[in-house]
């Protein structure tokens, strides 16, 4: 039988905790804005030097690997990976100095909507382009026979799990930023207080 006594107190703790509804300062929202502008750009960073290493990988590949279908997987995952880094440079929001100085909830909630739209529809952009190259690829694998089925099914399945992971994060990565945009648009300004207070 299960034990819920401890559920009403859970309960009644979540029914006391206001903090989570109370209005967001001014400063935390300056705050939170400042931070989602420094996450975003150590995000990219990290983005380009991996398509840069994909890149060089995959250019070494071409032209070592022996066989058509290998040189074509690799352009084709090449070709992927600087369309991705050219849609991560379109999509990303920006700090804008004048639109931050005017409004910073509207400055704030409008980077956060650019970027739960960009990790909402991450198997569009960024999933979808590096396909078609890795799945010619992984077929030049499987049918060359020195790996065997249960090679070529780890060859095959360990990219595909890869990506599978990468979506269901960047959508939870999404949602927690959905949550984010809720909250701002649920509270009223909050003035900052005063320097003499």
């Amino acid at each position: 039988m299960t034990d819920f006594s401890d559920d009403m107190t859970l309960h009644g703790l979540w029914q006391r905790d206001t903090a989570a509804f109370e209005p967001m300062p001014v400063e935390e929202v300056r705050r939170r804005a400042s931070r989602l502008g420094d996450i975003v750009a150590r995000r990219n960073r990290r983005e380009y030097i991996a398509a840069a290493i994909v890149v060089a990988g995959f250019a070494v590949y071409a032209v070592v690997l022996p066989g058509l279908l290998f040189k074509l997987g690799s352009l084709l995952v090449i070709a992927g990976a600087l369309f991705v880094s050219w849609q991560l440079t379109r999509r990303t929001s920006r700090p804008d100095p004048a639109a931050e100085a005017t409004d910073i909830r509207s400055y704030y909630r409008a980077r956060l909507v650019r970027e739960e739209h960009m990790l909402s529809r991450v198997g569009r952009w960024y999933l979808a382009p590096l396909l078609p190259g890795l799945l010619l690829f992984m077929t030049a694998q499987a049918l060359d026979d020195r790996y065997g089925m249960v090679g070529s099914t780890v060859l095959i399945g360990g990219p595909l799990l890869l990506f599978w992971a990468i979506w269901l994060l960047n959508r939870r990565g999404a949602a927690m930023l959905r949550r984010q945009i809720e909250r701002i648009d649920r509270d009223p300004p909050v003035p900052a207080p005063e320097q003499g207070e």
